[in-house]
């Protein structure tokens, strides 16, 4: 396909300043904002189509080359996007579409025998039932572990704590702070599920 175009402008970008004068209606409307690179697109030439023999015939039937591009989208960048646009000020917000993982199991006091053994015990539980989940059992300060969670952005956190097994509950906060709650030990599971469900489904309802 052929495309005219006649009295074509060409206006050099790096001249252009925030109320800038548009150069198609004439009216001082520019306005400059950031932007993220995720993608390149890049002239191949006939260097592919050559060595590959590949032929057209033109509208006067004479034999020619096509001329061959391709366009790649970074998947570093692309991460680094998705930081830019899902972030607060203490790291990166994952949507659980594309998040490391979908759940970040923190142990607080694992020297507490009841509270490790549950922990690990909810850990393989979790694994069978497929969901991808990091596991934290290190001797750590609760701030040093949640600061550590924050920054790392998994989509749902749940502690596990001696306080916590004297309730009978295990602590469910999801990483953006819209859902902060107490869950019965035995619908922990279930809960997970449902939230990872729901989660998914806003997702997909924004995309559609």
């Amino acid at each position: 396909m052929e495309r005219d175009v006649p009295d074509a402008e060409y206006i050099d970008v790096a001249k252009i300043t925030e109320g800038g004068i548009c150069p198609k209606c004439g009216k001082p409307m520019i306005t400059i904002q950031r932007g993220i690179e995720v993608g390149n697109i890049f002239q191949l030439g006939t260097k592919y189509t050559k060595s590959m023999g590949m032929t057209y015939l033109d509208a006067e039937g004479q034999t020619q080359t096509p001329i061959m591009g391709c366009y790649g989208i970074g998947v570093g960048r692309l991460a680094a996007s998705v930081c830019e646009a899902s972030h607060d000020e203490y790291g990166p917000i994952w949507p659980i579409s594309i998040a490391p993982w979908q759940v970040h199991l923190c142990c607080l006091r694992v020297d507490d025998e009841a509270t490790h053994a549950f922990a690990d015990s909810l850990y393989d539980d979790l694994q069978k039932k497929g969901i991808e989940v990091i596991y934290d059992d290190r001797k750590a300060r609760p701030g040093v572990m949640f600061s550590d969670a924050d920054l790392l952005g998994v989509p749902i956190r749940l502690v596990v704590s001696p306080r916590n097994m004297e309730e009978g509950v295990v602590e469910l906060v999801t990483r953006d702070k819209s859902v902060q709650e107490k869950v019965e030990k035995d619908s922990v599971l279930s809960r997970v599920e449902e939230l990872i469900a729901e989660l998914q489904g806003k997702i997909d309802a924004s995309v559609n």
